[in-house]
């Protein structure tokens, strides 16, 4: 991240190049991650509420005495990037946040005419406003602070009502007959939905599921600094150090109502904007915390049971893993069962096991050696930890040792092995505790592993990964 220069441009002698690049360097520093603790994060954007002037707006020229066209170009449409910006540090981090004023101002300038284009760019206008304003997370915000500025709110709702309407009737045009349809159905779908993230009775089989019967899943994830208490009949998050597990939602608008009700919304739990991590990718969305003491309640680590399963050999590379959960062969490997629940991890994280790996037994590679672990004495391996539930573990600890589970007695990987906690949750493999017999590992065994390091840990070089295979050889 670069720092950000704002310099206000003389209005009847402008540098052009300048403008584009003022405006340019506000959009990159929109599309950025909050980050109240980052140096550079908090430098500019203390640049950014340095600049606004006494009326709440972010012109980038010394007046309003211009054509309309440089009036949108280079007075409200910074305005709408940097109340973008200032919308976006709130919903982040709320008790970090202290511009209220200034947003609300922003917000206020904003609102000066309809978010529209100029001339018979009107529709185009407000398609690329509206799109500027979904970076800032506005659906969250109009939610949570409809009346930090009303009168924002109010020209919002007037937009996508009329944005609807044009739906309905079929109407996607522009001034000049050009056509809008996939951006006014992509927003009209943005403000019609909300994610929300559910880690107790709302998800899956769980008894209150069935408030969610119209909403569509879209994948586990974890939010971080929280921990969960038990109830009773429901769990409680509250602040903490840990990582909850749960599924993240696509709801319709129309049944948040039902849900905040169910949640006792504002009594019982409070709505909060939080990231939720879905293997890397990060996604804004509404979850409930309990409003309550917990110090006499009952600590848990989630309210479905998982674990960390760690592997060490080909199941260190995703998509060959998650044939063992979905079911299916990689590259023509032996056909796996599927599991019941066949919901992808929670999470995935590189780990450092503390014991040497090595290659053993005559496998379907190409009759070469498969990982073990020899846990005879310390050493050190490289793995890769999938969160997944209780159910899904017992499925593929018997899918790695012949369909039979591990019970210290028959099959290759007949043992289970407990690498203590991580992240509040038990972390486990399988391998054979007694030394099998050694066996070089085939091309493609190696080739497999190699891509599952590189997957899981850029930081290493193709020779050290290289180095690190090859030294498991015994």
């Amino acid at each position: 991240m670069k720092l950000i220069l704002l310099k206000r441009q003389s209005h009847d002698r402008p540098d052009i190049d300048d403008l584009y690049r003022m405006r340019a360097e506000l959009e990159d520093f929109l599309n950025e991650e909050v980050d109240f603790n980052d140096r550079t994060w908090r430098e500019n954007f203390k640049t950014i509420l340095d600049f606004q002037d006494s009326k709440g707006s972010f012109n980038l020229l010394d007046s309003y005495d211009i054509p309309s066209d440089s009036r949108v170009d280079y007075s409200h449409m910074p305005t709408y990037i940097c109340s973008a910006i200032l919308m976006k540090a709130l919903i982040h981090d709320r008790e970090s946040f202290e511009y209220d004023s200034q947003l609300s101002k922003g917000l206020k300038m904003s609102c000066a005419r309809g978010l529209t284009g100029h001339g018979y760019d009107s529709l185009k206008g407000q398609i690329e406003a509206l799109n500027i304003f979904k970076k800032g997370h506005i659906r969250e915000f109009i939610d949570l602070y409809p009346n930090l500025c009303a009168e924002f709110t109010d020209m919002i709702a007037e937009i996508t009502d009329m944005f609807s309407l044009r739906e309905s009737e079929g109407n996607f045009t522009g001034s000049w007959g050009e056509s809008y349809e996939d951006d006014i159905k992509a927003i009209n779908e943005y403000f019609s939905n909300r994610n929300v993230f559910v880690y107790g009775t709302l998800m899956k089989d769980e008894g209150n599921h069935g408030f969610l019967n119209t909403s569509s899943f879209v994948s586990k994830g974890i939010i971080e600094g929280y921990d969960m208490y038990d109830v009773g009949w429901y769990p409680a998050i509250v602040p903490g150090d840990g990582m909850i597990v749960g599924e993240l939602y696509k709801v319709p608008n129309d049944d948040m109502p039902s849900i905040d009700m169910l949640e006792g919304e504002g009594d019982l739990y409070k709505k909060k904007c939080e990231i939720v991590n879905r293997n890397g990718e990060k996604t804004l969305a509404f979850v409930y915390v309990y409003l309550y003491d917990v110090s006499d309640l009952e600590p848990i680590a989630s309210w479905k049971e998982h674990v960390w399963y760690v592997s060490y050999g080909s199941n260190m590379l995703f998509k060959r893993f998650r044939c063992y959960i979905e079911g299916g062969s990689y590259k023509g490997s032996k056909p796996r069962k599927p599991c019941r629940d066949q919901s992808l991890p929670a999470a995935q994280k590189a780990i450092e096991i503390p014991y040497d790996m090595y290659y053993a037994e005559y496998s379907s590679w190409g009759g070469g050696g498969v990982s073990f672990l020899d846990t005879s004495r310390k050493g050190r391996a490289i793995g890769v930890a999938y969160l997944i539930t209780r159910e899904q573990f017992d499925h593929v600890a018997m899918q790695e040792n012949g369909r039979r589970y591990p019970d210290g007695l028959v099959g290759w990987y007949k043992d289970i092995i407990d690498l203590g906690m991580m992240d509040g949750f038990e972390v486990k493999t399988v391998t054979n505790n007694l030394l099998m017999d050694y066996n070089d590992p085939s091309p493609d065994y190696l080739d497999t592993l190699h891509e599952g390091i590189r997957e899981n840990r850029p930081e290493m070089s193709e020779g050290d990964i290289k180095n690190y295979l090859m030294g498991c050889i015994r």
